[in-house]
């Protein structure tokens, strides 16, 4: 079996599915499938189990997976040490944050880096799991916490403030509407905050991303908590509460390899200057 058979075979294992494992790869399902098929009748067993929940490895199938894991781990260390050793600000950049924070803060940054260094390819994906950096999910990650993995380096990059806000026509009341997080996310900070600050209040909506509660909020649906630069940048929101209710460090986090590549380097040190500037707006310093 060659290195092309175990990229099917992750991806099958990772995906569950053949439509989701065909979109990692790059081909459509029935490609997938039939490579399958033909790997499990080259090595004389089956590798997963076909159930209506979708394809679960066999005996066979976890030892075959487990090698696949081993040697992609390999290839990507390799390649990683290759990259980090190029010396040309360029190339592709893969970014990993909240949503909010890409589409109101950094996005509008962005020209004067593009400016310097054209040769640079910025993808930008929101997602509110750890993206595995060691996988080359991604080559930079803003998170709240410090890295505690050993192959993640990590650059504070300064402090938030998160606000309670309302739409600027909206009217107050003992007992306001709230706008909370997602059913999996009950058990976060935000949500229990959130609930200690108005425990009478009603929920009226929920929002998976901060993109989607910043504008029920702005739609007068409800009050929620915003970070202060989004709240405090839009003329059709107010804060509800005069003073942040909270503050949590963020880091721009990467791979100990690739943080030594130029072009990742450039792209930490871009933020690094832009959250400096911005603190007085991302610690909720400039109301509006």
């Amino acid at each position: 079996m060659n290195w092309d058979d175990l990229r099917f075979v992750l991806a099958v294992s990772r995906q569950r599915t053949l439509a989701a494992a065909g979109q990692e790869i790059g081909v459509d399902p029935t490609t997938v499938g039939r490579r399958i098929i033909a790997i499990e009748a080259e090595l004389g067993s089956r590798l997963f189990d076909r159930t209506s929940d979708g394809f679960f490895a066999t005996h066979t199938g976890a030892i075959a997976i487990a090698h696949a894991e081993a040697i992609e781990l390999k290839t990507l260390a390799l390649e990683q040490e290759i990259e980090g050793s190029d010396t040309r600000v360029a190339g592709p950049v893969r970014i990993t944050a909240l949503d909010g924070l890409i589409d109101r803060f950094i996005i509008p940054r962005l020209p004067p880096l593009l400016q310097h260094y054209p040769g640079l390819e910025l993808t930008f994906s929101s997602d509110t799991k750890l993206l595995d950096l060691s996988r080359r999910e991604a080559d930079i990650a803003l998170r709240d916490s410090k890295p505690n993995h050993p192959d993640a380096v990590g650059r504070h990059l300064g402090r938030l403030a998160t606000g309670v806000y309302a739409s600027r026509d909206f009217e107050r009341g003992d007992e306001p509407p709230v706008i909370g997080l997602s059913h999996n996310l009950d058990g976060t900070m935000p949500a229990k905050l959130l609930r200690e600050l108005f425990p009478g209040s009603r929920l009226a909506a929920r929002g998976n991303t901060e993109g989607h509660i910043h504008m029920l909020i702005r739609a007068g649906i409800g009050i929620g908590l915003v970070d202060c630069y989004a709240g405090d940048s839009d003329p059709l929101l107010r804060r509800f509460v005069p003073d942040p209710v909270a503050f949590y460090d963020l880091w721009a986090v990467a791979h100990a390899e690739m943080r030594q590549a130029p072009r990742v380097r450039a792209v930490i040190d871009f933020l690094t200057g832009v959250f400096a500037e911005e603190a007085d707006l991302l610690e909720g310093r400039r109301p509006l």
